[in-house]
């Protein structure tokens, strides 16, 4: 039985690719993708990923651009093994040498599912022997390995090569956390179903540790959300040095200054205004954004004046923080306060619980639906009203 095999021999020969994200992003990500330069296949949402085309340079790219997604797996290998004999034979078949390097180590990690082969540690034994005897790569050369993953589905094996390492949204700059921290991924996903396109006001009331507010400056800048980091991609064989890093110089030379806008963020903890400050500077856009000590009610976000705008941001849940009661109350004081900022803004908010979050009075559509440590969240997007709840203080 042949192995399919997509190794290339050259940078432009067309890789398959998987990248991975929370269920629910598919279709956000499939829209970075595509403006990545990557071929997108149908995205289905709920599948946890997308499948893509490209050559190892949108396969670097796609790990330096992409903003909702949390791995690029590079797909090598798909064949039939119904025995460990024929999943020895088989694996020793790829050509491992195209993609790893002896000098740096290599992980194997195996999942199973409705599949002869099961035992996960036997599948990750077998594949790590056939990559050592083809390529002579190893776990015991010092370093961050490159992590090869075996998927058996069905009694399918499928190999990859995880491209990333350390998932994408571990921007690099996220150092320090407030309560229930929002992950950088969603975050993203929230921004880019807002409808924002970076030219009006934004203006995050509940800041938190300002994930929201810092990946708004960064997608107004055109900052490469990898820009602060190092992928795995860039120590697998045949990849040069020099190639990484005009692709970074160029991401770089497309970036804007400043972001050109009002990037207001503002929370009502003040431990809380100095993480975001703290981290803005680390993600280099402390200069972009405006944040203030402030409660809801009080926030001078929300005073804008302006006639077109957005508010974004991440209320508390129930299940973490927040009695029902106070939720209510806030629910109903945000909604007031976007309502009162005109009907050019629009309001876009992450909930656990839909029913709670109508609360605000304003008609909100879904645009997403995730998971959010272990908690199914829903992105909601409305626009603004005059038929908001009457303010509340908060």
């Amino acid at each position: 039985m042949r192995v399919d095999c997509g190794a290339p021999r050259t940078m432009s020969e067309v890789l398959e690719l998987f990248v991975a994200c929370l269920p629910g992003l598919e279709r956000l990500v499939a829209d970075e993708g595509r403006a990545l330069g990557a071929e997108v296949l149908d995205p289905q949402v709920g599948a946890g990923g997308v499948a893509m085309r490209g050559d190892l340079r949108t396969m670097l790219a796609l790990n330096l651009g992409l903003a909702c997604a949390s791995h690029v797996l590079l797909r090598i290998a798909k064949f039939r093994a119904r025995h460990f004999g024929e999943l020895e034979r088989k694996a020793m078949q790829v050509p491992w040498g195209d993609w790893l390097r002896t000098d740096v180590p290599v992980a194997v990690r195996a999942t199973a599912r409705r599949s002869r082969l099961h035992h996960t540690v036997g599948l990750a034994e077998r594949v790590a022997a056939a990559i050592a005897a083809v390529s002579g790569a190893s776990l015991e050369v010092e370093g961050e390995p490159v992590t090869v993953l075996v998927r058996m589905e069905d009694d399918l094996c499928t190999l990859s090569i995880d491209s990333s390492g350390r998932p994408l949204h571990e921007r690099g700059w996220r150092l320090e956390t407030a309560k229930a921290p929002l992950r950088e991924d969603l975050a993203a996903a929230l921004v880019r179903a807002s409808g924002w396109d970076g030219r009006i006001p934004f203006v995050d009331p509940m800041c938190g540790s300002g994930t929201l507010a810092i990946e708004a400056a960064a997608f107004a800048r055109g900052l490469a959300p990898g820009r602060a980091r190092g992928f795995a991609g860039e120590r697998l064989a045949g990849v040069a040095a020099a190639g990484v890093a005009e692709l970074r110089a160029a991401a770089a030379a497309r970036a804007r200054a400043s972001a050109g806008t009002s990037i207001h963020a503002s929370d009502r903890d003040a431990g809380a205004v100095e993480i975001t400050q703290r981290n803005a500077a680390r993600a280099g856009v402390a200069a972009d954004l405006v944040v203030e000590h402030a409660a809801l009610s009080a926030a001078s976000g929300l005073r804008s004046g302006e006639p077109r705008g957005v508010v974004v941001c991440n209320p508390p849940f129930g299940q973490r923080l927040g009695s029902p009661a106070a939720l209510a109350a806030l629910w109903q004081t945000l909604g007031a306060k976007v309502a009162a900022l005109g009907p050019g803004w629009t309001l876009a908010v992450l909930a656990a619980d839909r029913r709670a979050a109508l609360r605000c009075g304003l008609p909100l559509r879904s645009a997403f639906l995730a998971d959010h440590g272990g908690i199914k969240v829903r992105g909601l997007v409305a626009t603004a009203t005059a038929t908001a709840a009457p303010d509340e203080s908060h």
